[in-house]
């Protein structure tokens, strides 16, 4: 029972923590504003918000097992998604050799989400949803690293 009451506590807290390092991200302009990156014409930090406040829409609120499973099976996709395009924005930072504090630890929020709600998940459909997060995020990613002058 204590790690079922941790998963829960972590699924209450981690996304709040996330949306913070985003909105916290917005405002600061000295670490990493070099990197800009997109998603379908929508900038990133605004989708890891909107992911975030999702995510917590569809922890278990009622006393209904299907509604329950459905939101457990989104839940699965979402992070497992998440995971696939989150190897390739970290990919880009690599490749780039531009580091950003903000996004690596949105993406550890997300790395722990994903870890603490693993062993609930379809593995077969965390399977599907990672590959089809890389696919779309390898379509529909578009990211910059813009020179700073001084």
């Amino acid at each position: 029972m204590k790690q079922e009451a941790l998963r829960k506590w972590m699924n209450l807290v981690i996304p709040v923590i996330g949306i913070g390092l985003l909105i916290f991200y917005e405002v600061c302009d000295t670490s990493c504003s070099s990197l800009r990156g997109t998603l379908l014409g929508i900038d990133l930090k605004i989708v890891g918000v909107l992911f975030m406040a999702v995510f917590l829409g569809t922890l278990p609120g009622g006393s209904r097992p299907a509604l329950a499973r459905q939101m457990e099976h989104l839940r699965t996709m979402m992070l497992s998604g998440a995971m696939g395009g989150e190897v390739l924005l970290v990919r880009f930072q690599i490749v780039n050799d531009t580091y950003c504090p903000f996004c690596l630890a949105f993406g550890l929020c997300l790395l722990t989400l994903f870890a603490a709600n693993f062993p609930r998940m379809n593995r077969y459909l965390a399977a599907a949803a990672f590959v089809a997060g890389i696919g779309a995020f390898g379509l529909f990613f578009r990211g910059s690293v813009l020179p700073l002058y001084y």
